[in-house]
């Protein structure tokens, strides 16, 4: 039996936790959504980056660059369109989808390279604390997810300040340690930093973004939130 690459590991656990999750309700997420169990049950608790949009894009920048099975990921692509969509379903929620990826994920990520162990990297730091976020109002949950924000978030905290009291904002943003989206620590709508590479902290469309750029800036911003939280914790 082949061994499994350790690259790979981080997010084949993150796949499965989608592939199982399938209850409803407050209660279930409380003990089940890894959101919530992180903060000890808390319902205001959301990631602050979602990593399922970098496992898309990732598998997009392979079927581009022709490895493994980057025609499986183009058929499952039509699939989703075809299929899914009408059903307001999407490949996140296709067990199918996921058990393929599980199985078969070195013939679509090439782990060789600096994209693929970077992604390994993001879905391990991504996968702790420094990625979960306590927000102020549970609406702000779907808010964020839908369009035009999709979850990017420095497009969400961008608009925020014209619609949020300024004051309100910034005390928010340094109780939850959100200190790096900003260019230089500066709490600032215009110093909302672009982490897509895409010249706008407010454009995320996927034919826009420079993948390994958006990759490394979630990184740092991980990496530099966990200190963040570690040193709030022996203040």
């Amino acid at each position: 039996m082949k061994k499994q690459n350790p690259l790979a590991e981080p997010i084949i656990k993150k796949i499965e936790y989608w592939r199982d999750y399938d209850g409803i309700g407050d209660e279930y997420r409380k003990t089940h959504d890894m959101d919530c169990i992180l903060t000890g049950g808390n319902l205001y608790a959301d990631t602050i980056f979602s990593l399922w949009l970098p496992l898309r894009y990732t598998l997009s920048f392979f079927e581009k660059e022709r490895f493994g099975k980057w025609q499986n990921w183009r058929q499952w692509k039509d699939y989703e369109y075809a299929v899914l969509k009408p059903k307001k379903r999407g490949l996140k929620n296709c067990k199918g989808f996921l058990q393929d990826l599980i199985k078969n994920i070195e013939a679509y990520i090439d782990f060789e390279s600096e994209i693929g162990v970077k992604l390994s990297r993001l879905f391990a730091i991504g996968c702790e604390r420094c990625n979960v976020m306590i927000l102020p109002y549970r609406y702000w949950n779907l808010k964020r997810g839908s369009y035009p924000y999709f979850d990017y978030l420095p497009a969400f905290l961008y608009d925020a300040f014209d619609r949020e009291d300024n004051d309100f904002l910034r005390e928010w943003i340094d109780k939850e340690s959100l200190q790096p989206f900003f260019k230089d620590g500066k709490i600032t709508k215009e110093n909302v930093r672009d982490l897509a590479g895409t010249g706008s902290p407010t454009c995320h469309a996927p034919a826009d973004i420079k993948l390994e750029i958006l990759l490394d800036n979630y990184i740092d911003i991980l990496e530099e939130r966990k200190r963040l939280l570690e040193t709030s914790k022996t203040v």
